[in-house]
């Protein structure tokens, strides 16, 4: 194994051991409020968790990307959105909704897509001019990108910046919210949950939400996962329009429709408990998982990069 690979591995294990440590803490209080609460104080965990994600990426897979740009998530955004709001994706989706109504002209702010980044850690979209990203993360890994915990932040009637960190988020004000390999690193399905409804309040009308999660099995391993949460997000008008399988990731691409999103506790329960990853269903112990974790790549596969992440079955 190659330096370069070995060092990888190294980046990966502290990875997925705040992953691993997120659900074990969840498991032994049984509330995931609590357990997150902890998890944003230990401010060394986060930092190393926060620098380790930024030199995977940076010195990983932007390797990866330009060997094989098919294999990009940032590619694979990029695509997405410059066809449906610079292309003509939106009137596609318009005409077969076939809804006989006098649509609005899409508006963009200064000919500019807004984006909305949760979880960016270094900003990997503040390439494409067309965008004007506002990249947040709960522990940022450079100066640039907002401090933000996503799960608690207030949505309001503005979006309020101070310092590097983000007050409150204006809704109905974003064309697109990513979440890119973010669902999987909460430890509860409910959190998760929380996430796309905050998401679907701050996306304007016909706006979209992308969701990339990793995955190097086949399409069809993690089918039923990617089925439930696409039933789930559709319940409060965030519809799939797009899904592809590329090499090592999900990508989804969901659009928001008006429809009156269901009210009642115990339907919005059973909606969260669909955004659910196979993980949450572990019962291994720490040593029996971390064991199981120790999976041998071909020289190959490391290179690549995206066999370091937690997988949809890690």
């Amino acid at each position: 194994m190659s330096q370069q690979s070995e060092d990888g591995k190294v980046l990966a294990d502290i990875i997925k051991n705040v992953h691993r440590r997120l659900r074990q803490e969840l498991k032994e209080s049984g509330d995931s409020e609590s357990s997150w609460i902890n998890h944003c104080r230990n401010e060394a965990r986060l930092k190393e968790y926060a620098k380790s994600m930024h030199q995977l990426a940076t010195e990983h897979w932007e390797r990866l990307r330009e060997s094989n740009p098919d294999t990009s998530r940032i590619n694979w955004t990029w695509s997405f959105l410059s066809n449906y709001f610079l292309g003509n994706g939106c009137e596609i989706q318009r005409q077969k909704s076939k809804l006989n109504i006098d649509w609005p002209k899409l508006m963009l702010k200064d000919s500019k897509i807004s984006v909305l980044d949760v979880g960016s850690c270094y900003n990997p979209f503040k390439e494409f001019e067309e965008l004007d990203v506002l990249p947040v993360d709960l522990c940022p890994a450079l100066e640039f990108v907002y401090q933000c915990d996503f799960l608690t932040v207030p949505v309001g009637e503005k979006t309020f910046l101070e310092d590097q960190s983000v007050l409150s988020l204006a809704s109905s004000s974003f064309h697109c919210v990513v979440f890119s390999f973010l669902l999987e690193y909460f430890p509860s399905c409910s959190q998760r949950w929380t996430c796309c409804e905050k998401a679907q309040q701050l996306l304007m009308e016909e706006g979209v939400l992308v969701i990339i999660t990793p995955d190097s099995k086949a399409a069809h391993s993690n089918s039923k996962v990617m089925r439930s949460w696409r039933e789930a997000l559709e319940a409060i008008g965030l519809k799939r329009i797009k899904y592809e399988k590329l090499l090592h990731a999900h990508c989804m691409a969901f659009r928001k429709t008006s429809i009156d999103p269901p009210t009642s506790e115990d339907r919005l329960k059973l909606l969260a408990l669909k955004m659910y990853i196979p993980q949450d269903f572990h019962s291994q112990s720490d040593s029996e998982q971390e064991e199981n974790d120790h999976i041998k790549f071909t020289e190959e596969e490391l290179a690549e990069g995206f066999t370091y992440l937690p997988m949809l079955n890690d």
